[in-house]
């Protein structure tokens, strides 16, 4: 194990891979060629490829020709009963432009688990990053079992509809929890109506899938890239078929065999306590922002009392419209833009000023996000994380208010509830056990996730022989998203797996707070 602890900070996004995010591209159409079949199986539908028009857009004037294909592969639903029924998974393959590329190519992987990988990676693979990477090897989309384009697509219309609803109402976490959990089974008593298996859309299933799909592309070995949830995925693919696998890139990840999911509230509740202190300490800070943890939970008690009334635009029809903003909702934003934000003191003390741009420029969190699977990403997270009540995640003390609004996001409390009606079969708990490899693996985690404590990372990486684990000062989820340092040590390491990395890219990494001018 190698463990490198950068210096720096540096919190502007310029490589944003985040499924929120909307890009304006001009839609070009890619009719798409044959891949080879599969191996013969009991089913004859198993391994077939149907080639398809990409419904992905490309940007403006990127026109790969035949270096593109996509289609759909039919898989088992269930792979220990090929004679069963069968799914469709979408596959994209980016084919290389080099004259000798590697025999190896890179398989994309992102978070959620539920974000679509076609929406996620075309558009960048089509893009300046994508000629990067395929100037070394192939790259391989596979629209995971449940994702948007795959069929069945596990999209939860009455979660999208419930989400609307809300919008303009003074909600708090236990009465919008009971309004989506109403969704949640009008969605989960359709899919079985429809003859859906959801105990059959688990990590397992899918490192099956991701297995067989490569293999009848033509691959021997690859390399897989997951960010977040997609990490999850990437372990399981190491476990399972470790033959098949030459590296595996780790961003933002998720180690199997730690209570992520259980703990996700209290960790992010005593993050952000955290950040409070370390503004206390910090003389500038202080001194731009006193008491701000006081003032904090007081600002959230008020906001429950008395909310206040903003306009915000509609992420799609870019309508304004009335929204309710509570103690709750506030805990929601704050949790979810601490993905990224670890300037909460500053933002903080914007709203308290009656300044609310940042949640008015970022509020698409409240409306629905219609390329997410809700309903894969209830299976994964039943089918692997759910072991606990909801009294057992309770947070109490000081910061219980704020852990019990951001359970209007998508949380641990909801699916602790929803477990009374939306039934999947766990899986083995040898499946869940803390992942020991050789494989080379390259890990990049933010110091300051609130989500994934650095202990997890540090314990992950001591069990991989061959693993180069980077800590990134003043980043919170995802390094890769906090600019070119990260994207730059993957290609090298993809280039040669097999040694630690130049790091030097990391030392202009740092946390300072932002204060007032």
């Amino acid at each position: 194990m190698n463990i490198v602890n950068g210096i720096a900070a540096f919190n502007i996004k310029e490589y944003v891979m985040n499924s929120r995010t909307i890009l304006a591209l001009c839609i070009i159409k890619i009719t798409c060629f044959t891949m080879t079949g599969y191996a013969a199986a009991p089913n004859p539908d198993i391994g077939k490829f149907e080639p398809a028009t990409c419904p992905v857009d490309f940007p403006e004037g990127n026109d790969l020709g035949n270096r593109f294909e996509f289609g759909y592969i039919t898989v088992p639903e269930q792979h220990n009963k090929p004679g069963g029924p069968v799914i469709q998974l979408a596959v994209a393959r980016f084919k290389s432009f080099s004259d000798n590329p590697a025999p190896d190519p890179l398989v994309l992987n992102t978070g959620g688990p539920g974000d679509s990988n076609m929406d996620q990676f075309i558009p960048m693979v089509a893009g300046p990053m994508g000629q990067a990477l395929l100037a070394q090897r192939d790259v391989v989309i596979i629209e995971l079992r449940g994702l948007r384009y795959s069929k069945p697509a596990l999209i939860c219309d009455e979660v999208f509809d419930a989400q609307l609803s809300m919008i303009d109402k003074n909600l708090k976490g236990k009465e919008a929890n009971q309004i989506l959990l109403t969704a949640m089974r009008a969605s989960y008593d359709r899919f079985q109506k429809e003859g859906i298996n959801l105990s059959a859309y688990n990590n397992a299933e899918t490192a099956a899938d991701i297995a067989m799909i490569m293999t009848t592309l033509g691959y021997d070995k690859f390399n897989i890239f997951g960010s977040s949830a997609g990490t999850m995925v990437a372990q399981h693919v190491m476990r399972d078929y470790p033959q098949r696998v030459r590296s595996v890139v780790l961003n933002a990840a998720v180690p199997l065999g730690q209570p992520f999911f259980r703990n996700m509230m209290s960790n992010a509740s005593e993050s952000l306590e955290r950040m409070f202190k370390q503004c206390e300490a910090d003389e500038a800070c202080n001194a731009a922002y006193p008491d701000m943890e006081e003032k904090f939970l007081a600002y959230l008690e008020q906001l429950n009392k008395e909310p206040v009334t903003i306009r915000i635009k509609h992420p799609d029809s870019g309508e304004e419209v009335n929204f309710v903003l509570n103690g709750d909702r506030l805990s929601t934003w704050i949790f979810a833009s601490m993905y990224f934000n670890t300037q909460m003191p500053y933002t903080l003390s914007k709203f308290m000023a009656g300044d609310y741009s940042e949640l008015q420029n970022s509020a698409n969190i409240f409306f629905p996000m219609y390329n997410f699977s809700y309903g894969l990403s209830y299976s994964i997270f039943s089918s692997e994380s759910l072991d606990f009540t909801v009294e057992d995640i309770k947070v109490c003390g000081r910061y219980s208010a704020f852990a019990d609004g951001m359970s209007m996001f998508f949380c641990p409390s909801l699916l602790a509830q929803a477990q009374e009606f939306w039934k999947v079969k766990p899986l083995d708990l040898s499946l869940l056990k803390p992942l020991k490899s050789d494989i080379p693996t390259l890990i990049f985690n933010g110091e300051m996730d609130h989500v994934l404590p650095t202990a997890y990372i540090k314990e992950m990486a001591s069990n991989l022989r061959n693993g180069y684990m980077y800590l990134f000062p003043g980043v919170a989820h995802s390094p890769i998203d906090a600019g070119s340092c990260a994207f730059m040590m993957t290609m090298e390491f993809l280039a040669d797996p097999t040694k630690a990395l130049d790091s030097a890219c990391m030392e202009r990494f740092k946390h300072e707070f932002l204060t007032k001018k």
